[in-house]
């Protein structure tokens, strides 16, 4: 359906054309309604095959990238893309960059810090097995505080997770690509030093975008590094992991578990080995939920800044992938 919230009229520039395509293509198109924004067309379609027709007059385009890409090269007018995802690696891959393209941030942090503390009281308090003891086991569990976590990828998200786990008294090291101080940290190393950053760490915690940069960055030498019986958690991106040397550091016990929550191939596919591995969790990409008001919040906030000719937020260098 289309919502023209402003007519043309004599003195009106013809209204922004935008097209929604995702899977919560029904519930954005509603809270863009809702919104009322100004001189704004909305047409939404679940797929791109039913977003197809209507690519020829669309200027803008929100949603899903890797529903997006398949049109982008149907959008002649095309002039700026809002990610629904913080992930958009299908459209810096694509060839065609002659647009603005903006992603989705400061939104995940609160759930991500409630995922990544949620498994590492588990472990270390051993919640999941007493949640079955049939019987008296009164030996102490451990405390997380004065444990040390390296949390790969310092943005608004790895800084409020490193903001909770010091909350709980642990030491919290960040890893990004210049070794630039942030908040919540108590040092931060550049992406050289992983090694470094990694040695003697509890918790190793993945939180990097997906970039040529970053395949497969967690490999032997990192896992090596780490405290003997570590814990990894995986909630950026699939890439980062090179999955043969973490294979390898599970079997071996230098790694005592891994929570995976992203996979290079989703959903993970059933007939992989990962599934049967006792020391593995996999949370099926449930780390930190999306929330479709909260995009659409920003798209609005974009819009308005669109039309005014300003600088939008979390504009993507195409160059960097971020």
């Amino acid at each position: 359906m289309v919502y023209p919230h402003d007519r043309v009229g004599d003195d009106m520039p013809a209204p922004v054309k935008l097209l929604v395509v995702s899977q919560h293509a029904e519930a954005f198109r509603q809270l863009l309604h809702n919104a009322a924004l100004p001189n704004l067309e909305v047409r939404a379609a679940p797929d791109p095959a039913q977003a197809l027709p209507h690519c020829d007059a669309a200027q803008v385009l929100f949603g899903a990238p890797d529903m997006l890409v398949p049109l982008l090269d149907h959008c002649p007018h095309l002039q700026w893309v809002q990610s629904s995802w913080a992930g958009i690696r299908p459209l810096i891959d694509a060839p065609r960059r002659d647009y603005r393209l903006t992603g989705v941030r400061d939104i995940f942090g609160r759930t991500m810090a409630e995922y990544v503390l949620a498994w590492i009281l588990a472990f270390r308090r051993d919640v999941l097995s007493r949640a079955n003891a049939r019987h008296w086991d009164d030996s102490p569990n451990g405390s997380v505080q004065g444990q040390i976590i390296g949390i790969a990828g310092t943005g608004s998200i790895g800084a409020e997770v490193a903001r909770f786990c010091q909350s709980f008294g642990m030491q919290t090291r960040g890893l990004n690509t210049a070794g630039t101080p942030t908040e919540n940290f108590d040092r931060c190393y550049d992406s050289s030093s992983i090694t470094t950053f990694a040695t003697h760490l509890d918790y190793l915690v993945a939180l990097l975008p997906d970039t040529p940069d970053t395949d497969g960055i967690i490999n032997h030498s990192v896992l090596d590094a780490l405290n003997p019986g570590a814990v990894l958690i995986n909630a950026g991106r699939g890439n980062s992991i090179h999955y043969p040397d973490m294979f390898r550091a599970l079997q071996r016990g230098q790694l005592g578990r891994a929570v995976l929550d992203v996979f290079p191939e989703e959903p993970l596919p059933q007939s992989d080995p990962l599934w049967q591995m006792e020391n593995v969790t996999i949370t099926s990409h449930t780390a930190a939920p999306t929330s479709t008001t909260a995009i659409v919040d920003i798209f609005c906030q974009n819009y308005s800044r669109f039309q005014a000719g300003d600088v939008l937020l979390n504009e993507i260098d195409f160059n960097q992938g971020y």
